[in-house]
């Protein structure tokens, strides 16, 4: 189990920086419109001109790009996809050792009881992680409260519900759950903080999120996928009679 107070003087640094703050996971999938050379770093440049106190990276060449840029605080991942596993966040040891070589501050990795393709859960990577390398923080993607004792116990030094839509009781995979970060606040309590990410669209919804407990609020589509927003209006200005699926 992780003990905060465990926590070296670098690490405690970037906790403080990214208090109370916005991070802006930048990310682009590859049929977005943006999916573009160096459209990365244009959108961490602008989440740092509004005011971001850190980024979410995928990816260790984008991290390494990012990281020439910038010294605020950056949430490193790697996706992998593989046919064998539903498990596709940094799922491997040597994943999180190239995110971190890539100058990540925090790795982030899925915190889940769900199979990874060695066939291990996977969020028993995270003791091997705070072994292997222990002046990293790691932070567990998780779905709900139960999947949070489960990274607390293996020793995350935080949690955030980015994997919720993957729950199968999942209340709407289109708006923030309020009630599962409250559960998952009461369940982490001061053994580890809390980061919420997951549909949160307006500055009033991150608002909330901090009221609830989280220590900071992680904001991707909203912010760096247009074309998401823009299906946003158009769908209830269509009155719903289209059916465009809001892909994340």
């Amino acid at each position: 189990m992780n003990d905060l107070q465990n926590w070296n003087t670098d690490q405690k640094r970037i906790i403080e920086q990214i208090k109370e703050g916005l991070i802006v996971s930048c990310q682009a999938k590859k049929d977005d419109p943006l999916y573009l050379p160096g459209i990365i770093e244009k959108m961490a440049q602008s989440a740092i001109w509004g005011g971001a106190v850190g980024l979410r990276i995928d990816q260790p060449e984008n991290i390494k790009k990012v990281r020439a840029l910038t010294d605020i605080p950056i949430i490193g991942l790697w996706k992998q996809h593989h046919e064998a596993s539903s498990v596709f966040i940094t799922p491997t040891l040597e994943a999180v050792q190239a995110v971190i070589e890539s100058g990540a501050d925090i790795v982030a990795l899925d915190g889940t009881d769900r199979l990874n393709r060695q066939g291990s859960k996977a969020y028993e990577l995270i003791s091997i992680i705070k072994e292997k390398f222990p002046d990293c923080l790691v932070l567990a993607d998780i779905r709900n409260d139960h999947d949070a004792k489960l990274a607390l116990e293996a020793g995350a030094d935080l949690v955030a519900p980015t994997l919720y839509r993957f729950d199968p009781n999942a209340v709407s995979t289109e708006t923030p759950d309020f009630k599962m970060l409250a559960r998952i606040v009461k369940v982490v309590g001061d053994r580890a903080l809390v980061l919420m990410e997951g549909k949160i669209h307006t500055p009033e919804e991150a608002l909330e999120s901090i009221y609830l407990g989280a220590h900071a609020v992680v904001v991707g589509s909203a912010i760096t996928r247009p074309h998401l927003t823009t299906m946003r209006f158009t769908q209830k200005l269509n009155r719903y009679q289209k059916d465009i699926p809001l892909f994340y």
